[in-house]
């Protein structure tokens, strides 16, 4: 089975979790976009594991994968790998030598870009992610591969630096002994992951031909797509499901099914407009109750009511197959549950956001849904073992309704923050 899971909302959907859940089901699990602004908590009987650039699968699969489309700090890469090893010291790595690396310079630039966009601030999580996918594309970045020559590290900073001069003077890489060190400490940490270094659309595409099973695991949320999301409150890659293909090399027309994972409400991280977004009682109890603050930033997270007419454009987008709905839990013991089920547009009613309308302006139509009672693990487990139609009825109604309102079904339910709270439906 080759498989993508994606993210449908603006990131923290819980891809986390669903990836680690099926990934027992995987020889291989694959990471193919963005770096280590990505937060993807997984709570197993191990404990609670964050991983920032490991795929989540990391803790059941044999076999994990970090793409050429994804962009790699390597210093920080190192630390994760030694944290995970201590659970998991047969795991395999693949690092693609092709990657791009981040370093502290980009992390500075991120900081300094940010200050430049004043008011007009997208909310960065400062990690570097975009400028060093601007050295990508402007064929001046540094590769996995360069972090094997001392040299070339040091002539690649230099131009780095000569292109980004006027944002790092005054800094202290404005000097060469600083930027020296950077390249130093770059060439350090390669020494220490070189053995996980390969050519990964080779390694994908002989899998595929050896009948293993693949487990793509999409980072950031559909909405924050460089192409496709609210731009530019977006992030620097590609994060839908076709772009499996540019992040990897294995071509898309293998993938068998895509699952795209929805919150049971929506949450977002950083600027931009939100349609749905509530205040009071009800933010702060969904805020406190779901923990929600950004795993990489630590960033209280707004919240949101669910959006249909957001949903129904990523499920398009993306080819979605089935649903995931993760948090059910979190909308437990809430006073008010509400879904948008369309917009209002200059006086017309629109279903369905069409990648380019003004969202700030729009006019949520809502529908209210009875919510149901808080409860405990012990009724978590429970209905994991009776099944889907042994829920709630409160909840069950509202799961139907997101079946009915989006045209797929709804095939894994995540009712708690462990693995095993999670009804999984067979398709």
């Amino acid at each position: 089975m080759i498989t993508i899971v994606v993210g449908l909302q603006f990131g923290d959907e819980g891809k986390g979790k669903i990836t680690d859940y099926l990934s027992d089901q995987y020889d291989s699990v694959v990471r193919f976009n963005g770096g280590n602004n990505a937060g993807h908590t997984v709570v197993s009987e191990l404990g609670k594991f964050k991983f920032h650039l490991l795929p989540s699968g990391s803790l059941r699969a044999g076999e994990v994968v970090l793409g050429n489309g994804m962009v790699i700090d390597p210093i920080s890469l190192v630390d994760e790998i030694k944290m995970l090893k201590k659970s998991r010291p047969n795991l395999k790595i693949l690092l693609s030598k092709k990657a791009h690396v981040v370093s502290e310079i980009h992390r500075y630039l991120d900081k300094a870009e940010e200050s430049k966009r004043s008011s007009g601030n997208i909310g960065t999580t400062a990690k570097g992610i975009g400028p060093t996918y601007e050295d990508k594309y402007a064929r001046t970045g540094i590769r996995v591969i360069d972090l094997l020559s001392r040299e070339l590290l040091k002539q690649k900073i230099g131009i780095i630096y000569s292109m980004k001069q006027s944002l790092l003077e005054g800094s202290p890489f404005s000097g060469i002994v600083e930027r020296e060190k950077v390249a130093d400490q770059l060439y350090e940490a390669g020494k220490k992951l070189q053995e996980y270094f390969c050519d990964v659309q080779i390694v994908l595409n002989q899998h595929l031909e050896h009948g293993k099973s693949i487990l793509f695991e999409g980072a950031n949320g559909t909405l924050l797509d460089v192409d496709f999301g609210i731009y530019p409150f977006v992030t620097s890659s590609n994060t839908i499901a076709g772009s499996v293909w540019s992040g990897t090399g294995f071509p898309v027309r293998k993938v068998e099914r895509i699952m795209g994972v929805v919150k049971a409400f929506t949450s977002k991280v950083g600027s931009g407009p939100f349609p749905t977004e509530i205040s009071g009682k009800e933010s702060d109890y969904l805020r406190e109750k779901g923990q929600e603050f950004g795993t990489t930033t630590g960033r209280p997270r707004r919240m949101g009511w669910l959006d249909f007419p957001l949903l129904r454009y990523s499920i398009k987008l993306n080819d979605v197959d089935t649903l995931a709905i993760t948090r059910l839990d979190t909308l437990g013991g809430i006073d008010k549950l509400r879904i948008c089920e369309s917009y209002r547009v200059n006086g017309k009613t629109v279903d369905e956001f069409d990648g380019s309308m003004d969202i700030g302006s729009v006019e949520p139509v809502y529908v209210d849904l009875k919510p149901w009672k808080t409860f405990g693990k012990e009724d978590a487990l429970k209905y994991v073992k009776t099944g889907f139609e042994s829920l709630p009825d409160e909840m069950y109604d509202y799961l139907r309704y997101i079946e009915e309102g989006t045209g797929k079904k709804i095939e894994v339910a995540s009712i708690g923050e462990n693995r095993e709270m999670t009804i999984h439906r067979k398709m």
